[in-house]
């Protein structure tokens, strides 16, 4: 089957939405925070400073999810680099969303526990994810498990084309 460009023009466009979408669940993230009125003015200066992304909130639903977790099974869990979480655990530390609880028997290995205000961020992200979850559930449920299926082979393919350089 040959692709026409109206085809790859349209692929394109849903593409971009579904980005606009992600943009617009952090957006709204964002402002859930800004206004639950849960947070000291101190407290959003920080998270406003260390301009909170969707890969730092995830690092602290893991976190919380767990009550005390191991900095090395959080690389293992994260879904990004071992240097960005690194990058990530050192911000969330620096704006008292995430502290580190050294551990008795090694100087060098730690465990992360997220502070009360890390707890409220991880518990409106995980809420927001609820939110978006059941919308997404509705739309997939207008579609045949075997559609839903070529369409992830699609985007996979998609995902995994390499481009030659020139």
């Amino acid at each position: 089957m040959s692709t026409n460009k109206e085809t790859l023009n349209q692929l394109r466009e849903a593409i971009d939405d579904v980005h606009d979408q992600r943009k617009l669940f952090q957006h709204s993230l964002t402002q859930e925070i800004i206004s639950s009125h849960e947070f000291s003015d101190e407290q959003l200066g920080k998270i406003t400073k260390m301009k909170l992304n969707h890969s730092k909130v995830e690092i602290l639903s893991i976190v919380n999810d767990a009550g005390e977790l191991p900095y090395k099974t959080l690389t293992e869990q994260a879904s990004f680099s071992q240097g960005m979480v690194s990058r990530y655990v050192k911000q969330l530390i620096t704006a008292n969303l995430l502290t580190k609880v050294n551990l008795p028997d090694n100087n060098k290995a730690y465990n992360l526990q997220v502070t009360d205000a890390g707890r409220i961020l991880a518990e409106q992200h995980d809420a927001m994810h609820v939110k978006m979850d059941t919308a997404y559930n509705a739309v997939l449920s207008q579609f045949s498990d075997k559609r839903i299926a070529k369409t992830i082979e699609l985007l996979q393919a998609l995902a995994t084309t390499h481009l030659e350089k020139r």
